[in-house]
């Protein structure tokens, strides 16, 4: 998450109006239409009233907003948890039965460690 810092209005609307073009672009709207939509005025108004943005820049001068962004400065369009490099990616899903015995080594083990039954399988794996 970014903050974006902002002591004006027309500052807040050209960060908007910039992104609404950015976005336009993308999914392939024409110069006309992107020059005809007042959508970033709108929402301009908007987040500045809502937040009362005016009081704020009056009492302390400026006022800052968090942005969902990358590294790079680009909005953010997935949150969560992030992407596993190639190298730690499990792709191959097991089945296994196992008899009373077996379980309950198993059961024993992961509870000792206190993971579950795959990752006590994978540590098995790996010390063979």
């Amino acid at each position: 998450m970014n903050q974006i810092t902002f002591s004006s209005y027309e500052e807040l609307e050209q960060m908007l109006k910039e992104k609404f073009i950015k976005k336009a672009k993308f999914i392939g709207l024409s110069e006309e239409d992107i020059e005809q939509s007042i959508t970033y005025k709108r929402k301009s108004k908007e987040l500045w009233d809502k937040h009362n943005c005016q009081q704020i820049i009056e009492k302390h001068g400026t006022v800052t907003i968090e942005v969902w962004m990358d590294e790079e400065g680009n909005r953010r369009t997935k949150r969560g948890r992030p992407r596993k490099e190639e190298s730690e990616k499990l792709n191959y899903p097991l089945h296994v039965r196992l008899d009373e015995e077996s379980f309950s080594k198993l059961n024993d083990f992961a509870k000792e460690l206190d993971v579950n039954f795959s990752t006590a399988i994978r540590m098995i794996l790996k010390n063979l």
